[in-house]
């Protein structure tokens, strides 16, 4: 079904993801439109493709897939859309064309504007723009409804065009597959529709070779950097429909192109894509520049007793040996669970380094990781992200993040905590960014969570057995009082947690379905927890899942924690988006890195507001469309309204969210749900969040399934191996 109208209001639109609501005068009376737009106006005329609805809410609606400008139609609207688009042009000058040219103005100006020379206001560079302007918009407009037709939105055909131009219609029938290439959001699927709609045959090199791209891709948004040739011939042949015989025609194809590459590990073939191999490269070689440098020897036992005795710590042969070596070597993993005295040894390194005058950086990969360094420490730490001056990057895109220029870091030494969390991508931007003269410690729990992003970093580095690891395994005296650290421990060993009735941190509260587990959280955020703990729940309590999705993950559980903790009140105001209540008081997580989001702290301004950074919602004004939001008890963060899809509530957060962060007291709901999810490493994770109270709600049968479900999807890496092969 097809409309016309022009846009009268346009009533919201998200600039995420381009969704618009407006509204739209017709011929008879106005209609509400909904759908993803570009560029639109006020004023402009549109032809719509879509259908009428009716929404539970907000009454009978136009809900399009696609539009089309149309050029204005009558006389005034063409005068007013000159003089709004062409600088310099003002209406009167408009007024001049219109009356003289007529219902011709538009193809005078195309393509005779020779013939405006004579209009009093104009000169050969207003000519030039007023032609430019008619024929690129026109263009523009005939191209994106050229790509509508293979359903593909007005917002990502407009992409496309602004990438390719004029030759856009030309290089899509010629090879539909490249427009991946220029648009890397594009999916393959769309771009197979295309190609399928065109003509192009299933076994075409072209097709099968996008599509082993496309199959590589998708199996390593798990994490893996590379896949054995065999289970991506496999996979690549059953997604394109084509033989064996085609997909290794292909791999070869794409490996003589470099931009997939291939290596032997245990005697099998693996499959990279060109970034993941090269980052994993250039890892490897600065591991083994470090590696092959001979520890300093340098006795440092006075400079230990020295730190020890002002700090009045009592360090153990473990914890001295650690700090050694650390300062004699070129690189140094230092690793370990909690309470193993990880945070004492950075500080006292930290006090050594001052004592010799030498620079360091203090570094993490997360904004609260780098939070949580500077409180322990009381010096100043900076996320990875912050100390590269990575900017304006898509992290989705790993072939523009291996590409990215990174500031040089020009210091003695770097200290990075919580190494665990660094990805592949992320630690070959560090490595590009360090002299070789530079030494790194990396501390870290290699037992806990991979990184988000694709890599294994620090478990690679330390299975090559090249660089120097110190293994902390003795639990200090204050950290064995802590029924957390001990059964944290035990878990990660493979035994069962055993939970205590009283004198303890660790509390098991068993159930037996979710309504009661729901229950038991409910009366623990409403009054049982403050009875046995002096805190500020909203504050100090967090409530981690394994899942956002079923009863118990972060999506219920924070539509129910909200109405315990931070209920609607006539004192609170409140904006309704995309389905969910943010209302004043409420805990919010930014979820992806906004490098360009400005923030004030008495004052001054900064940018960056980072992927996992909790807040409060300080105050919202309905009137100019916005929300603050309060991080960290300083930084004061304006939202537009529709920049909400970049928060979500955090009253309860994944366990893989947390990483890098700890709280005082946690609430771990642990009753169903995806059991391959249900890991070992997950469990321990969570519970090394907690500091001063963790509390398990759930089934005995869960925790000790995963106690005993080691992650048998292991990510699939080259690094050891690289590392291995480069040392010789």
């Amino acid at each position: 079904m097809k409309i016309e109208g022009k846009v009268a209001t346009i009533i919201f639109k998200n600039s995420t993801n381009s969704w618009t609501v407006m509204l739209l005068k017709r011929d008879k009376g106005y209609i509400t439109a909904v759908g993803e737009t570009q560029d639109l106006e006020v004023g402009d005329e549109l032809e719509l493709e879509g259908e009428e609805t009716t929404h539970k809410v907000y009454g009978e609606q136009f809900q399009f897939t696609t539009y089309k400008k149309l050029l204005p139609k009558t006389d005034a609207a063409l005068i007013q859309y000159i003089a709004e688009n062409i600088k310099g042009v003002g209406k009167k000058t408009a007024a001049l064309i219109v009356d003289l040219f007529g219902e011709e103005t538009v193809n005078t100006i195309r393509y005779t504007p020779s013939k405006l020379n004579d209009i009093k206001g104009l000169n050969e560079t207003k000519i030039d723009d007023l032609n430019r302007f008619f024929n690129e918009e026109w263009e523009k407009w005939n191209v994106i409804e050229y790509l509508s037709s293979f359903n593909i939105s007005v917002v990502t055909a407009n992409k496309i065009y602004q990438t390719l131009g004029s030759d856009t219609v030309k290089i899509v029938k010629e090879n539909p597959y490249s427009l991946i290439d220029f648009v890397k959001k594009l999916d393959f699927k769309t771009v197979d529709e295309i190609g399928k709609s065109l003509g192009v045959n299933l076994d075409s090199d072209q097709r099968v070779d996008t599509g082993i791209v496309y199959a590589i891709n998708k199996v390593t948004e798990f994490g893996h950097t590379c896949v054995e040739e065999e289970n991506l011939i496999k996979f690549a042949s059953d997604i394109l429909e084509v033989g064996t015989k085609e997909i290794k025609n292909g791999i070869t194809r794409l490996i003589l192109n470099s931009k997939l590459y291939m290596q032997t590990i245990d005697e099998k073939n693996y499959i990279f894509k060109r970034s993941f191999y090269l980052a994993e490269e250039n890892i490897a070689s600065n591991i083994l520049l470090r590696a092959k440098d001979k520890p300093l020897g340098v006795d440092y036992t006075k400079q230990i007793e020295n730190v020890s005795k002002r700090n009045a710590i009592e360090l153990s042969k473990e914890q001295k040996e650690a700090i050694s070596n650390s300062l004699n070597n070129k690189l140094t993993i230092i690793t370990g669970g909690p309470g193993t005295g990880k945070t004492t040894i950075i500080k006292c390194i930290i006090d050594i380094l001052e004592e010799m005058k030498k620079e360091y950086v203090l570094c993490a990969p997360t904004g609260r990781a780098a939070k949580r360094i500077k409180e322990t420490t009381g010096k100043e730490a900076k996320t990875l992200h912050r100390l590269l001056e990575i900017t304006k990057v898509d992290d989705n895109d790993v072939d523009m993040f291996y590409e990215l220029p990174v500031t040089p870091i020009d210091t003695d030494v770097v200290i990075v905590d919580e190494a665990s969390m660094i990805d592949c991508m992320l630690m070959n931007n560090l490595f590009k960014a360090l002299n070789s003269s530079t030494q790194v410690i990396m501390v870290g729990d290699v037992n806990q969570l991979p990184s988000v992003g694709a890599g294994n970093v620090l478990k690679d580095i330390i299975h090559s057995n090249v660089i120097n690891t110190v293994y902390l395994k003795h639990i200090y005296r204050q950290s064995a009082m802590s029924d957390i650290i001990v059964n944290a421990h035990r878990v990660n060993e493979g035994e069962y947690p055993e939970f205590k009735t009283k004198d303890t941190d660790l509390f098991y509260i068993k159930t037996d379905s979710i309504e009661s587990t729901l229950a038991e959280i409910s009366s623990l955020i409403s009054y049982r927890i403050e009875s046995f703990a002096t805190l500020n729940v909203l504050k100090d309590l967090q409530v981690l899942t394994p899942m956002k999705k079923t009863q118990l993950g972060t999506i219920e559980l924070n539509t129910l924690i909200q109405e315990v903790l931070n209920p609607k009140a006539t004192t609170k105001k409140e904006k309704e988006f995309n389905g969910k209540i943010y209302r004043e008081g409420d805990k919010v997580m930014q979820i992806i890195n906004n490098y360009d989001k400005k923030f004030a702290i008495n004052g001054d301004f900064f940018d960056g507001i980072y992927n996992g950074d909790i807040g409060y919602i300080k105050s919202i004004d309905n009137v100019n469309q916005k929300l603050i939001v309060l991080f960290d008890e300083e930084k004061e963060v304006v939202y537009e309204f529709d920049e909400l899809d970049q928060l979500e509530h955090a009253f309860a957060v994944t366990i893989h969210k947390s990483q890098g962060s700890e709280f005082d007291y946690v609430i771990l709901p642990l009753y169903t749900g995806y059991q391959k999810l249900f890991t070992r490493n997950l469990l321990y994770t969570a519970m090394t969040r907690a500091k001063k109270m963790l509390v398990i709600v759930g089934s005995t049968n869960i925790i000790n399934y995963m106690v005993d479900n080691i992650e048998s999807k292991n990510r699939i890496t080259g690094l050891t191996a690289k590392i291995v092969a480069k040392k010789g």
